[in-house]
């Protein structure tokens, strides 16, 4: 029997180029098989900077959509993705060195999935508490974001089909399907996101406005208008 291996997928659009140095980390982790980027962009500047990356690391693989939404980027990203374990990273979070090991430690048939826990960028009070409301959360209700750093084996994502081809909450769709089958493994190491958004946007009407899509998306509204909401 083949070992367990890793592929890393992450959905990129428009990111800015000096953040996308942190891939780098994902290609050096031990235990990390291949990075697979799925590029989105209509900014010549990302671009460019993915394609000096991955002339600099023999792990980077680059693969461009025509089709935005993560969803349909991460679902592209699997199909092109040699490991036996999927882990879904967004572009603007962090994870420490030991992440890949403790994800091939506690991953097996039996416990087939899991996320990590997050801490954000800012360590401001404001944002400890925001984060430990998110981790307390995710491991109460086993639902968790795409920020949290998903991973699992590769037979379980065809199981459930992938992602969700909606515009919004494919994180929270995945995992309330992944939920039925088996809890989720907590890796309370935390891996590290931007709060870009709460800071542009206020804590407080953030935290309002993604309670009330998760509302709204609990009783069925579409995807299409909450993601109209979101942005």
């Amino acid at each position: 029997m083949q070992p367990p291996t890793i592929s890393v997928i992450v959905p990129v659009r428009n990111e800015d180029p000096d953040s996308l140095n942190k891939l780098t980390d994902l290609a050096n982790l031990e235990g990390i098989a291949e990075v697979v980027i799925v590029n989105c962009s209509d900014q010549h500047s990302t671009t460019d900077k993915l394609k000096e990356l991955q002339s600099k690391f023999n792990s980077l693989k680059v693969i461009n959509s025509e089709i935005a939404g993560r969803a349909h980027q991460m679902n592209q990203g699997e199909a092109v993705a040699s490991g036996s374990i999927l882990w879904f990273i967004h572009a603007d979070t962090s994870v420490p060195e030991s992440s890949a090991e403790s994800i091939l430690k506690s991953i097996s048939t039996e416990k087939p999935w899991g996320r990590f826990d997050i801490r954000f960028d800012n360590p401001s009070a404001r944002m400890k508490l925001v984060a430990f409301a998110i981790n307390l959360r995710s491991g109460v209700t086993w639902v968790c974001s795409g920020d949290q750093a998903i991973f699992l084996l590769r037979s379980q994502f065809h199981k459930m089909g992938g992602f969700p081809n909606i515009p919004l909450l494919e994180d929270i769709a995945l995992t309330k399907k992944l939920r039925r089958e088996a809890q989720a493994i907590r890796i309370r190491t935390p891996v590290t996101t931007s709060a870009r958004r709460w800071e542009t946007h206020g804590y407080l009407r953030t935290i309002f406005l993604m309670w009330l899509i998760r509302f709204l998306f609990w009783v069925g509204v579409s995807p299409a208008t909450l993601a109209r909401l979101y942005r």
